[in-house]
C-alpha cells in the first residue's frame, strides 16, 4: 500500500501543475484578447470624434483654432465614463485641446512611437500605465496635420483577467475535488479490506529455527538436532579412522 500512496501523490501533484498551467495559459490568452478588443474600441471612439477636426482642417483651419473642440472632445468622453482624457495634437505631437484638467505638453513617447509605427492608419497600444489608441486628422491633399488620443485605463483589463482566472479555479475545483475525494475513499476502503502484510508469528519462528539451527541457545546449550548432528560426524570419521582410511 505504500507504493499505491505514492503513486497517489504523484498523480495528484500532476494533475495540480497541470492546472496551474492551464490557468496561466488562459489567463494570458484572455488578456491578449482583451486588450485588443479595448485598443480597437479606442480607435472606433477616435474616428468618430475625428470628423468635425478633419473637415476644419480641409477648410484651412488649424487644430488649435477648432472652437468647439472641448465640447466634442467630452461628449466623446462620456460615451465611457472609464475613459481617462481625450487630446487632441497637431503634427509635431503638441497637445491643443484636451479633456483633463492637468493637461500635458505633447503627446506620451509611447503614443508617439505607435503613430509613427502605423503610418497615417488607426493604432492602438498597451503600455504601463493602460491602454492608447488613436487616429490621424488628414488635410484634403491625405497630409496628417495632427490626431487625436484616448487614454483608457488599464486597470479594467486587470480585475477582469483575475476575475476569469478565479471562475475557472472554482470551476476546477468543483469538478475536480468529488472524484478526488471517491477515490481516496476507495482507496482507503481497499486498505481497510486487504490490510499490510505482516508475516505470522508461527511462520516467523518456524523460519528462525530452520536458520538457526545449531547456534548457541540462551542457556549455553546446543538445540538437540545440531548435537545429533555434531554425534553422527564424529562416529562417522570414528570408523573411517578405524579402516585405515583418509
Amino acid at each position: 500500500m505504500t507504493l499505491f500512496w505514492r503513486i497517489w501523490f504523484a498523480v495528484s501533484l500532476v494533475n495540480v501543475l497541470v492546472l496551474a498551467i492551464f490557468l496561466g495559459l488562459a489567463g494570458l490568452q484572455f488578456a491578449s484578447i482583451n486588450a485588443a478588443l479595448v485598443g480597437e474600441r479606442l480607435v472606433v471612439i477616435a474616428s468618430r470624434t475625428v470628423a468635425p477636426f478633419a473637415a476644419s482642417v480641409r477648410l484651412g483651419l488649424p487644430l488649435s483654432e477648432v472652437r468647439n473642440a472641448p465640447a466634442l472632445l467630452e461628449r466623446a468622453r462620456r460615451t465611457d465614463e472609464d475613459i481617462v482624457a481625450l487630446y487632441v495634437f497637431d503634427d509635431a505631437g503638441q497637445i491643443v485641446h484636451s479633456t483633463a484638467g492637468a493637461t500635458p505638453a505633447a503627446i506620451s513617447p509611447d503614443a508617439a512611437a505607435a503613430r509613427r509605427a502605423a503610418r497615417g492608419a488607426a493604432w492602438y497600444r498597451e503600455t504601463p500605465e493602460g491602454f492608447i489608441g488613436g487616429v490621424d486628422v488628414t488635410a484634403a491633399d491625405g497630409s496628417s496635420n495632427g490626431g487625436i488620443l484616448v487614454v483608457y485605463p488599464g486597470r479594467g483589463n486587470l480585475t477582469q483577467v483575475r476575475s476569469m482566472i478565479a471562475e475557472l479555479l472554482e470551476g476546477a475545483l468543483v469538478e475536480w475535488f468529488p472524484v478526488w475525494a471517491v477515490l481516496c475513499c476507495c482507496a482507503m476502503a481497499l486498505r481497510g479490506r486487504f490490510g499490510t502484510f505482516r508475516p505470522s508469528t508461527r511462520s516467523t519462528a518456524t523460519s528462525s529455527a530452520a536458520h538457526g539451527a545449531g547456534a548457541p541457545a540462551a542457556n549455553g546449550r546446543r538445540r538437540p538436532r545440531a548435537c545429533l548432528c555434531w554425534a553422527s560426524s564424529a562416529r562417522q570419521r570414528q570408523a573411517i579412522a578405524q579402516r585405515g582410511g583418509p
